[in-house]
């Protein structure tokens, strides 16, 4: 078992009260035995580890940064190079399983940026793909702003970047550390897409935050097979999607903030279907992030500032005890 984890948290420079990166170290039975400060940080709202080095690279949110760290001996963070600058509101990081770069996408303004990183993992270069351009601006009423918000590399060498504000999966190739685009996926308009997770059958399941629902893309032409309610009754006032993940591949499990519920959909049909099936309170409010590691469901809701842990029976989350921590952002397993 994954014996801990990284914990972004939001500090002062943006209203919250985390140091910066936090190690989490768990348990044999998975429960939460200490939690320490590994790196002072800006408000690192995302967490990505490097697939073969001790690197672990942060974007700073509101300090429009990205930042490498080496994992010390004594399991601390220390940095690695300079940090680089980053777009408006950066929010999410992704190395590629090579190692090679990291991509990194802005909410706020919309840029997608691909970092060349060198044989030790730092941060050596920086290029920008092309700007998107909103497939439904013919019948929007006003201009809608690109909001890049996550990214997600696939075994056959494709990259997926999410515009939330687009409403647009789009796909790219990668001719060394620059990206070229090659498809783009158009989801329902005002929908959203925000986080996204590639199922074992290859069926790629993206959350979308505005309509609080889950889209189905087929595993070769990435193209929206299905798109149901993450939650029943499907009710869209005020509530906000905000993460995705797999149980096996049987169930997928959907974080909704303001209902502050976690949501349990059943896999059927090969992983081509999604069907609610129950959700529980995520225990706290407003859960940004969650992660699966065995049997157990960790949920960082952000607002009342604690992490819920949960027990899977078959799928459902069963709250087993919350831990308080500053105002959590996300949770990622610490490589071996």
């Amino acid at each position: 078992m994954t014996t801990s984890l990284w914990l972004g948290t939001y500090t002062a420079d943006s209203g919250g009260h985390g140091r910066g990166i936090a190690r989490v170290a768990l348990a044999d039975d998975g429960a939460i035995a200490g939690i320490r400060t590994a790196a002072t940080v800006d408000s690192p709202s995302f967490v990505a580890t490097h697939p073969t080095l001790p690197v672990v690279y942060v974007v700073e949110e509101f300090a429009r940064r990205i930042a490498a760290f080496r994992v010390t001996d004594s399991g601390e963070l220390a940095p690695l190079g300079d940090a680089w600058p980053a777009g408006e509101a950066v929010c999410h990081v992704a190395v590629a399983p090579h190692g090679r770069y990291a991509v990194a996408t802005c909410w706020g303004d919309g840029r997608v940026l691909v970092y060349e990183l060198d044989r030790t993992g730092v941060i050596v270069g920086q290029t920008e793909v092309p700007a998107s351009v909103d497939p439904y601006r013919d019948i929007a009423e006003e201009p809608r702003p690109s909001r890049a918000h996550s990214s997600m590399f696939l075994p056959d060498g494709r990259i997926l970047t999410t515009d939330l504000g687009h409403d647009t999966v789009r796909v790219w190739r990668a001719e060394g550390a620059e990206l070229v685009p090659v498809a783009e996926t158009v989801l329902p308009f005002g929908s959203g897409p925000r986080h996204m997770v590639r199922h074992p059958s290859g069926h790629v399941y993206v959350v979308t935050e505005y309509s609080i629902e889950v889209a189905v893309l087929d595993p070769e032409t990435l193209g929206v097979t299905s798109v149901v309610p993450a939650v029943l009754p499907h009710d869209r006032n005020g509530n906000a999607a905000a993460h995705i993940s797999f149980d096996g591949d049987r169930h997928v499990h959907v974080t909704v903030r303001s209902a502050n519920v976690v949501a349990v959909l059943e896999v059927t049909d090969a992983g081509a279907r999604l069907d609610p099936v129950a959700q529980v309170s995520c225990g706290g409010n407003w859960p940004r992030h969650h992660l699966q590691v065995d049997d157990r469901l960790y949920v960082a809701n952000q607002l009342s500032e604690d992490i819920a842990v949960f027990r899977l029976d078959d799928g459902m989350p069963v709250l087993e005890t919350t831990v308080q921590t500053g105002s959590p952002t996300c949770l990622v397993p610490v490589a071996d």
